[in-house]
This record gives C-alpha cells, sequence and structure tokens, in this order.
C-alpha cells in the first residue's frame, strides 16, 4: 500500500512519517512541504528513492499513491482532502475534517462517491489509556455515567500557523477537537448545547484564544465540561475523568495512570496503562509526548485493505467540528449555542 504525505514538516514527518516506517506493508513513495529543508528531512528517513515536491497536488496526481495522510494547515484541510478523493486516493485526514460543517459535509460526501475510506486524525481514541477507559464505562465500572471533564493547563502550542485564527480555525478546533472528540465517543448521546467563556487574556501577541472554560450537554442529561490554559509555566498534564451513579474514573494523559474510585469505601485501584509502539517519544510543541498515532495508522491501513468503516471516520469527526463551532461561537456571542442551528 503505497502513501503519500501532504505535508511533510514537523508534524507530519515526525508523527506520521516515522510510524509509517514501522508498519508492515505500507510504503510511503511521495511526500510534499513548501521548505525544503522538510524535504530533505524526509528524504533522509525513507531513502533516495522518495519522490519530493512542494506542491501537495502532484502528490494526490501520483498513480503510485494509493492513499494520502492530509497533514497541511487546517485551511487546507478541505480542498485536500476533495483533490485527493477525486483522484480515488484513500484520505487519512488530519483533524480536523474541515474548518466549517459545510466543508465537512462535502467531503463525507465525495468520500462516499468515490467509495474511498476516509478517516480523521483522532489517535486518542487508539490510546490504550482511553481505549481501556472507554471500556470500562461501557462495562459498568462507574455505572450511569453522567459527567466527565478534560482540564489541559499547559503551555504555549508551537508558534507559526497555529497562532492564526484563520489557518486553525480557532483554538478550540485546533487544540480541544481531540478531547472533545473523547467526549462524543464516550457519552455516546448526542450533544444537545454549549456554553462558553473564553479570552486571550496572556499571550496578546496570537490572535486566538489562550483560555476557555466550554460546558457542553447532552442528551438525557449528561454534561461534560472543559478547562483550558495555554500560559501554564510547566504544564502539559491533561487530566481527563468520568464519573456515573456507582463510580468514578480519572485519568492523566501523561503519567499514563487511570485510577477508579467506587462508591463502596473501598480503596481506589490505581492502573498504569502504557502504549507500545509507537515512533519514540513523539513530543508537542509544550513537551508533551503524544501517543496513539501508529495504531491509527494501522488502522487505516485496515479499514483499506478490508473495506471496513474506520472508528474515526467522517461523520464522528464533524459532530466533534460541530461542537467546537458552537464553543467558540458561544464565546463571541456571550450565549448558550444549540447544535441544531449549526447540524439542522
Amino acid at each position: 500500500m503505497n502513501f503519500g504525505l501532504l505535508g511533510a514538516g514537523w508534524f507530519g514527518r515526525e508523527a506520521h512519517l516515522r510510524n509509517l516506517l514501522l508498519i508492515d506493508g505500507a510504503d510511503t513513495v511521495a511526500v510534499s512541504s513548501r521548505s525544503d529543508e522538510s524535504l530533505q528531512a524526509a528524504k533522509e528517513l525513507v531513502g533516495d528513492h522518495l519522490v519530493t515536491t512542494r506542491d501537495w497536488r502532484e502528490v494526490v496526481n501520483n498513480d503510485a499513491v494509493d492513499a494520502v495522510i492530509v497533514a497541511l494547515t487546517n485551511d487546507q484541510h478541505y480542498e485536500a482532502a476533495l483533490a485527493a478523493l477525486a483522484a480515488g486516493k484513500h484520505v487519512m485526514c488530519e483533524k480536523p475534517l474541515g474548518l466549517t460543517i459545510a466543508e465537512c459535509n462535502e467531503i463525507i460526501e465525495k468520500a462516499g462517491e468515490a467509495n474511498c475510506v476516509l478517516q480523521i486524525g483522532h489517535e486518542m481514541r487508539f490510546q490504550k489509556l482511553y481505549k481501556h477507559m472507554k471500556g470500562m464505562i461501557e462495562g459498568g465500572d462507574i455505572g450511569d455515567l453522567q459527567l466527565m471533564w478534560c482540564r489541559e493547563f499547559r503551555g504555549p502550542m508551537r508558534p507559526g500557523w497555529r497562532s492564526s485564527e484563520a489557518l486553525t480555525g480557532g483554538t478550540i478546533l485546533e487544540k480541544n477537537v481531540h478531547h472533545i472528540d473523547l467526549f462524543n465517543w464516550m457519552m455516546e448521546k448526542p450533544p444537545l448545547r454549549v456554553s462558553a467563556h473564553g479570552g486571550t487574556n496572556v499571550l496578546t501577541d496570537r490572535e486566538i484564544l489562550d483560555n476557555a472554560q466550554v460546558l457542553i450537554e447532552y442528551e438525557d442529561g449528561r454534561r461534560a465540561t472543559l478547562e483550558l490554559c495555554l500560559f501554564a509555566p510547566n504544564g502539559g498534564e491533561c487530566e481527563i475523568g468520568a464519573c456515573g451513579d456507582k463510580g468514578r474514573i480519572d485519568t492523566r494523559n501523561q503519567a499514563l495512570e487511570l485510577v477508579h474510585h467506587k462508591f463502596d469505601n473501598s480503596e481506589p485501584v490505581r492502573m498504569q496503562i502504557a502504549d507500545e509502539g509507537d515512533a519514540a517519544n513523539f513530543v508537542d510543541g509544550s513537551g508533551r509526548v503524544d501517543r496513539g498515532i501508529k495504531p491509527e495508522l494501522e488502522h487505516f491501513v485496515d479499514c483499506v485493505r478490508e473495506g471496513k468503516r474506520p472508528l474515526n471516520d467522517g461523520e464522528s469527526a464533524r459532530l466533534a467540528v460541530a461542537v467546537c463551532l458552537a464553543a467558540q461561537e458561544s464565546i463571541k456571542r456571550k450565549e448558550t449555542v444549540y447544535l441544531s442551528e449549526l447540524l439542522g
């Protein structure tokens, strides 16, 4: 299975390309980047046979390419995904799927028409920590799930395009679509409305929010809350939890720790749940180790080979985008935003 990588910059190369090299039968034959330095670094990883170009369209139109990974800036996902699907390529598109619901809808429609696999880069679903958490919730270990939360106080994201509102689609869409997707996945109920507050209080040299608090209400009264701060020194830990009528789960992403509390006065059960096999220590801009990318790519390869629907498909990605956009709109309008306004 021959891959083309659209965007061989820092993330595309260090996260995707390095992990593709670890997957049997997944050969990267062409990459694009606007940076000659990135193209040279990619060629050093893969070999001199790698086709390199500054124009991602040349990768899409390369007949040797079976599938592409879209790792361009967020504002280019829509155009690149549509072009790849039109060329009959399977698409693994980094999050977010699009900057608007209309973009998401069109990409999903074109994937169906082309009979191509469309998978979105929500790799947290593939982390062992959260797969175990999901299994515990489904197994009734905390009873009827009522509340979830995510608290991430960390340093700023990498400088450059991630500081642009136009290129990212906004902080919550760029940064927290991962956490929103986890909420949606574990809640298994449709989100109904979002109330959010946020601002640019400290990192005033940037266009995007540097802090936010988001409250999401789901069907049957379930709720999830998100707290984000991007100016916390020595930060990086991401705390995600869930509580039902019989117990509670607390997780810490960087510590790979899960703690299960029961309402029977028993001692909490502590577990270390480590991932295996990702390319060594892929670290983001604040020093956090990101995981789950290799199993995500393996899942994509399996879906293409076996004609399966991905766990992180277009429809689930569209819902995560909708919640993020509702949160950003709530901050702008200073009022609650209903998901029906975006999704119809």
